[in-house]
């Protein structure tokens, strides 16, 4: 999917539109003190237009994973920072480094698992905040064999969406984490959708792993499966905004950089505050935009549930101490020395030159 707004016009008339939106479904739900919406306090950060700014995602924008983009995009806030946002998808997180490398994009989020690789290659990269602290990917298993941790692994066959993508390396540091030998867990490439379940069902596979959003939907559509995360959400694995060395010596690209992190801060904090209305006015205003299609946005069910766990578990510091987007950095150590003792990386190097808060706004 490709969202270009080129068309200035079409993308004003969306900003004002969700801005309506979001100030009246505010108001109807009572919700006077949340974050306002774009528009609502001297809007434009100072009136400035900072050009065009492609943003590249490392899957399609059909997962609650990419809401902090759709959400800042269909709201108006990227506008209000007067960035004139195109939002590209591409096929993994290699794809979306080497787009930031090629100079097509400005800007894409990656998980640590495989940021570091590039980065201690040598790649001029550098972290300018964090979007995940943790990983939220989920097994699906039946009731008639369980699958609720590493230990229910050994022996048995697993299915994920790719041989040697993230979820096999988090499968990799999960394992590790439990004591269970990796060479005892056999893999299996499979579609990471509902109809995979059968072959649980038949015995197939013992589990699979999916994304947040499918196991949501797998739960509640099979009384007989069991979703948990079997401790893949213990293996460290965070998701980063990452640039590139060339962008930060430019002061347009800086600009634009810093104007997209504040961009995507207000609208975080807008659907964080939109929880006590059970995401309502952040639906509506992804699904009026008519720019998003999904299956788990046509279910509220799956929604709600979707992103209570992305605002209390994914998108903010579990400790409480870090700020939206703010990089944990004890965090990052550990994860490169434990990918380290994984030999997922050679070592010897300081993750600290790779990150930085310096672009990430006040306050």
């Amino acid at each position: 999917m490709i969202m270009n707004l080129d068309a200035m016009a079409r993308r004003r008339r969306l900003a004002g539109l969700t801005v309506g939106l979001a100030a009246g479904a505010l108001a109807l739900a009572g919700c006077a003190g949340q974050t306002p919406a774009p528009g609502d306090d001297g809007a434009g950060a100072g009136g400035e237009d900072l050009g065009r700014i492609v943003v590249v995602s490392f899957l399609p924008l059909e997962s609650f994973t990419f809401t902090p983009e759709m959400f800042a995009y269909a709201g108006g806030y990227f506008e209000k920072h007067g960035l004139d946002v195109e939002l590209q998808a591409v096929q993994g997180s290699s794809a979306a480094i080497q787009s930031l490398l090629g100079g097509a994009a400005t800007i894409t989020r990656a998980s640590t698992v495989d940021l570091f690789p590039p980065l201690e290659q040598g790649q001029p990269l550098t972290a300018v905040g964090t979007m995940a602290y943790k990983s939220n990917l989920r097994v699906i298993s039946a009731d008639s064999n369980p699958v609720e941790s590493t230990s229910d692994m050994e022996g048995e066959v697993m299915g994920m969406g790719s041989i040697g993508g993230t979820s096999e390396k988090m499968l990799d540091l999960a394992l590790d984490a439990g004591g269970v030998d990796r060479d005892s867990v056999t893999r299996q490439a499979v579609p990471v959708t509902g109809a995979t379940f059968e072959l649980v069902k038949q015995g197939q596979l013992a589990g699979y792993i999916v994304s947040l959003d499918t196991s949501i939907q797998i739960g509640q559509q099979n009384a007989d499966a069991i979703v948990t995360d079997a401790g893949l959400g213990d293996a460290p694995d965070m998701q980063a905004w990452v640039t590139t060395s060339a962008n930060l010596e430019d002061p347009e690209k800086v600009a634009q950089i810093e104007a997209f992190l504040a961009a995507i801060k207000e609208a975080v904090q807008f659907v964080i505050d939109d929880a006590e209305n059970d995401f309502a006015n952040v639906l509506q205003i992804l699904r009026d935009s008519g720019e998003f299609s999904f299956a788990a946005l046509d279910n509220d069910e799956v929604a709600s549930a979707a992103l209570d766990i992305y605002t209390t578990e994914t998108w903010v510091d579990p400790d409480g101490g870090t700020e939206l987007l703010a990089n944990d950095l004890d965090a990052w150590i550990n994860a490169y020395e434990t990918y380290v003792e994984a030999e997922f990386l050679e070592g010897g190097r300081d993750p600290q030159e790779w990150i930085t808060d310096e672009y990430l706004p006040a306050g």
